[in-house]
């Protein structure tokens, strides 16, 4: 969200870019999955598109509901379903459309958060 967000708004925040996702060699969970799954073409979208991913996980983690999980009633403790996925990452457009492999990637990436 960093294109919309004017720089003053984020005065004294915490900010995480995508170079600090790693810790030093080794990728994130979601960085890996990423990689693992092809998740990307041009690269273009990539970094946000794995911050949205790891942001997503936060969230998911903490119980935070999003549109999907209204509509489908699933309200207490919500599944990330490939639906969820699609919905919390609505944000971030890949004009090379590698979003099933970005839907995978972020599968991929809770199933190793939950291990």
């Amino acid at each position: 969200n960093s294109c919309l967000t004017l720089a003053a708004v984020a005065d004294g925040a915490e900010i995480t870019t995508i170079e600090g996702l790693a810790d030093g060699d080794n990728l994130s969970a979601v960085q890996a999955a990423f990689l693992e799954h092809d998740a990307f073409q041009c690269g273009y979208c990539t970094p946000g598109q794995i911050c949205s991913a790891t942001a997503l996980l936060e969230e998911q983690k903490h119980g935070t509901l999003s549109t999907v999980s209204f509509e489908t009633g699933h309200t207490s403790n919500p599944q990330l379903t490939d639906d969820e996925i699609r919905e919390r990452m609505s944000g971030n457009i890949c004009r090379c459309a590698a979003y099933p492999n970005i839907v995978a990637a972020v599968r991929a990436a809770a199933r190793s958060a939950q291990a």
